[in-house]
């Protein structure tokens, strides 16, 4: 019979052989008095769960700690070169990374389009991603917008989150998400622990999971 298996929990959990033998998982974590209610509502089918993970789960102990925004090493995982950061038993990415879920209808990310190439310290740039619903179901999608600061004079984590839009779509319908970045959004932390932008290029990366590989390209200019 099918299995909907219920998780009460305050953390990740190593899940990988529910994943592979449970028919569906749903993460509760520590709810209010009206939990059960809403755990009915989703297992039942009388709502279409949108949620996305605010943790990493691993597939096992071994990658503890795991989290999407990790800083390269000395050699970038690459699956098809021997010699570079990787496991030997395991594949390098989590069970279920920052930022998934899943819904009861399905989403295709497509037409990632950023309005300018190069801004400056003053400019703003508008990304815009447009999102199907390509189920039978209608639904909300939470639409992440990450970014990777390619070169930093402190290493910079390979993703970070920058902005999140939730938006409900009709069964094949079709919506237009929009983010506006400024240079007070790339500051970081540098050695002297003064925070600043600093020019160079830039990779957006817009999509359901921290895992998004749509992807495009600006630079920052003094």
């Amino acid at each position: 019979k099918p299995i909907v298996l219920l998780l009460m929990n305050g953390r990740p959990l190593t899940l990988s052989w529910e994943d592979e033998n449970i028919n569906a998982i749903l993460e509760t974590w520590f709810g209010g008095t009206e939990t059960g209610n809403a755990i009915a509502d989703i297992v039942f089918g009388d709502y279409n769960p949108s949620a996305k993970l605010t943790v990493t789960f691993p597939r096992n102990v071994g990658q503890i700690p795991i989290y999407y925004n990790y800083k390269n090493t000395g050699r970038p995982f690459n699956e098809d070169s021997k010699y570079t950061s990787k496991y030997l038993d395991i594949v390098n990415t989590p069970l279920y990374p920052f930022g998934y879920g899943l819904s009861y209808t399905t989403f295709a990310y497509v037409d990632l389009k950023l309005n300018k190439n190069e801004i400056n310290f003053t400019d703003l740039i508008t990304i815009t991603v447009t999102i199907k619903n390509t189920g039978t179901r209608d639904g909300e999608e939470i639409v992440q917008l990450y970014i990777h600061d390619i070169v930093g004079s402190v290493t910079r984590p390979v993703k970070e989150l920058k902005g999140f839009n939730k938006i409900f779509l009709k069964a094949g319908e079709s919506k237009t998400a929009s983010f506006t970045l400024h240079a007070d959004d790339l500051a970081f932390y540098n050695s002297q622990m003064i925070k600043n932008a600093e020019a160079g290029m830039f990779d957006v990366f817009v999509g359901g999971s921290s895992e998004s590989n749509l992807k495009a390209s600006f630079k920052l200019i003094k």
